[in-house]
């Protein structure tokens, strides 16, 4: 008898239907990205040096600085000094300035009589004293102004009695007040005085040395 022929192989088609069923399956069921992941991370352990099917797992986060070595503390900057502006000078040294009767600084007036009584000399900052002790002064701003009479003829002026302070007079001819007529430096009674114009009497005053021949009313 011939013999019999050989068995024909068996068809794979219908598995790799079946195999594909099964995966339309699992995706409809949502877990077809479950099963996909699965098959990655077996073929990632598979393949990787050691054949280990672990997973790494990522290290700790650090959420705060780490803390200062030893020698890193924080110093403030040493503090910028200061230094305040000086106060205006109330008076430059030639100008003549006003007074009170009481010598209390009244503000810068003028050298030709119509308001300023002395002229100032020197200005101290430091208020220690002027260079001549004998001086006047008085004090603004936080200076010492040294002074020195300054009357202008023909002005009209009031005169303490005794020691004090001399200040213009608001109206001349006014009882008290005197009219001067003549002015002699360096005089020491008033027999220098003109005898061209009236007068009645004479003050001889220091620091500078001066004689002032008025008319007293």
């Amino acid at each position: 008898m011939p013999p019999f022929p050989p068995a024909a192989p068996k068809s794979k088609a219908p598995l790799v239907i079946g195999l594909v069923a099964a995966l339309l399956v699992l995706c409809l069921l949502g877990i077809c990205a479950v099963g996909v992941r699965a098959a990655m991370v077996y073929n990632s352990a598979r393949e990787s040096p050691g054949g280990s099917a672990g997973v790494a797992q990522p290290g700790p986060l650090r959420t705060t600085p780490p803390p200062p070595s030893v020698g890193d503390t924080y110093s403030p900057p040493e503090p910028i000094p200061t230094t305040s502006a000086p106060a205006p000078l109330p008076a430059r040294i030639g100008q003549c300035v006003s007074v009170s009767a009481t010598g209390s600084f009244q503000g810068i007036g003028n050298c030709n009589g119509t308001m300023g009584t002395y002229r100032v000399v020197s200005v101290d900052a430091a208020q220690n004293a002027c260079a001549d002790p004998r001086s006047a002064y008085t004090t603004a701003n936080g200076y010492r102004l040294c002074l020195e009479l300054h009357l202008v003829r023909n002005r009209c002026y009031r005169f303490p009695n005794g020691n004090g302070w001399v200040v213009g007079a608001p109206k001349c001819k006014a009882k008290g007040t005197v009219h001067v007529i003549d002015i002699v430096p360096g005089a020491s009674n008033g027999d220098r005085c003109t005898r061209d114009y009236r007068w009645n009497r004479w003050y001889r005053f220091t620091n500078p040395t001066v004689v002032y021949c008025v008319m007293k009313y």
